[in-house]
């Protein structure tokens, strides 16, 4: 069964960068100019990854990724390819740069909880939570930092701490997008 789905997903990601290739617009002085749409070849690519991301084929997903990433750059959806490259990482043992990349898709998608429990899982593989968690306690700008201080408690077996965060975080901000993930957060303990 997940054979014939891989097949399939090859088999149709080459019928449409064909059907891609074959449409196609014409220059000024009559020369056919293929168009690309880069953000689909970024899915495409990001869909290999994710298939050998399943198999454990690290490296493998790790170059898909890159190419997704390289793709679309300039673009918010760009994040999810940052992330997926940062999990790569983390798998490898690369957690500071595992790291990097997560801050990096944190600036392009900051309602993405996903983003801050694996900025998090860094953090304490690093060994760096205590110091990261005075670091974002001490800056009061970001309403974020107060996810990520509730997460590196809730991760390293200090629940009652991170269900206080969380609930102050809840109360003061009840509009942001992200507080229906802090309240499902709030659930599992």
């Amino acid at each position: 069964m997940k054979l014939n789905y891989k097949i399939f997903l090859l088999i149709y990601s080459l019928l449409i960068m064909s059907a891609y290739a074959m449409k196609s617009n014409h220059g000024l002085d009559g020369y056919i100019e293929n168009t690309i749409d880069a953000a689909k070849n970024a899915r495409m690519h990001s869909n290999m990854g994710n298939i050998y991301f399943d198999e454990k084929k690290i490296i493998s997903a790790l170059k898909e990724y890159e190419i997704a990433y390289a793709l679309t750059r300039n673009i918010p959806s760009s994040a999810t390819y940052m992330y997926n490259i940062a999990r790569c990482h983390m798998v490898l043992g690369n957690y500071k740069l595992a790291k990097e990349l997560i801050l990096g898709a944190i600036d392009k998608d900051c309602i993405n909880m996903t983003y801050y429990e694996a900025l998090c899982d860094c953090i304490i593989q690093l060994k760096q939570h205590k110091k990261e968690i005075e670091k974002y306690l001490s800056d009061t700008t970001n309403p974020y930092n107060k996810i990520v201080v509730g997460l590196l408690y809730f991760k390293t077996g200090q629940k009652t701490t991170a269900k206080l965060i969380f609930d102050d975080f809840v109360n003061e901000y009840p509009d942001m997008l992200i507080t229906s993930d802090v309240k499902a957060m709030l659930n599992k303990m």
